[in-house]
């Protein structure tokens, strides 16, 4: 899930990891949005999270733009830097990136700024050792970077990029999109080129309009129906770790694991 449990009473990742375990679920995404741990506590939760076998994953802070001007992008590298450097010691699996606007731009100037700053951080990490992905997400305002196109393509040209897929933002950005199990088959289908032997997935309701996300929901009060991406998933025996962005983080982790274990079923 996203974050330390709303229920958790003691308010720390480390307690959040321990927590997330004794839900019965698999992984954590570990919060900069709100500010930066330290590199102690980043060590702290690497063996917690391997004490308890939790996947850890990182989340960048939510403003990031590297489509921007020189100062904006400078500002949000710094951001991404640090983000990548305490993943790493936490040995977290993916650190998750907003991408940016498109503000005056056309969309193909804003790929092409957009590629050139992922390279150049791809290649300060690479010297450094970093070896964590860059994982950016398919966004859900359509004046955003990050139609799932946009992050195909990014991820092609870029080694080292992955996507996140956040089936809610795909779904708002696309008016509802996601209907029926063969919606979310083309979405699996639309990556396959990329060759991956994993896929990160963002998960929660949404609530849009014609521009696209407005915000989040729980799943129940969404329009998209999870119970036919849990299929897919299922029928495909796709190796996903699902990530629960909903504002009832933990109760929507648990739902989306009983729809899961529900598809399972279904397909016996």
């Amino acid at each position: 899930m996203a974050g330390i449990p709303l229920s958790c009473k003691d308010r720390t990742n480390r307690d959040g990891i321990i927590y997330t375990k004794n839900l019965g679920l698999s992984a954590m995404e570990i919060q900069f949005a709100r500010g930066f741990i330290s590199e102690e506590e980043a060590e702290e939760v690497k063996d917690v999270a391997d004490k308890c076998d939790i996947e850890l994953f990182a989340h960048a802070p939510y403003y990031i733009n590297l489509t921007g001007d020189e100062r904006n992008v400078e500002m949000s590298k710094e951001k991404i830097r640090k983000s990548m450097h305490l993943a790493d010691i936490m040995g977290a699996k993916v650190v998750t990136i907003h991408t940016g606007f498109y503000g005056n731009l056309s969309k193909k100037k804003a790929m092409e700024r957009m590629v050139k700053n992922l390279r150049s951080l791809r290649n300060e990490f690479k010297k450094e050792g970093i070896e964590v992905p860059m994982g950016i997400e398919t966004m859900g305002k359509k004046e955003v970077f990050g139609s799932l196109d946009e992050i195909i393509e990014v991820c092609k040209r870029v080694h080292g990029v992955v996507p996140v897929i956040d089936v809610a933002h795909i779904h708002a950005r696309g008016n509802g999109c996601l209907k029926e199990k063969e919606d979310f088959q083309k979405v699996f289908d639309s990556i396959q080129d990329l060759k991956l032997n994993h896929y990160l997935i963002h998960i929660t309701g949404v609530k849009y309009d014609k521009g696209g996300e407005m915000y989040h929901v729980p799943i129940r009060k969404g329009d998209m129906p999870v119970i036919k991406l849990m299929e897919c998933i299922v029928e495909n025996d796709y190796n996903i770790t699902i990530i629960s962005e909903s504002p009832i983080l933990e109760h929507d982790a648990v739902y989306s694991q009983i729809l899961l274990d529900r598809a399972m079923e279904m397909l016996k």
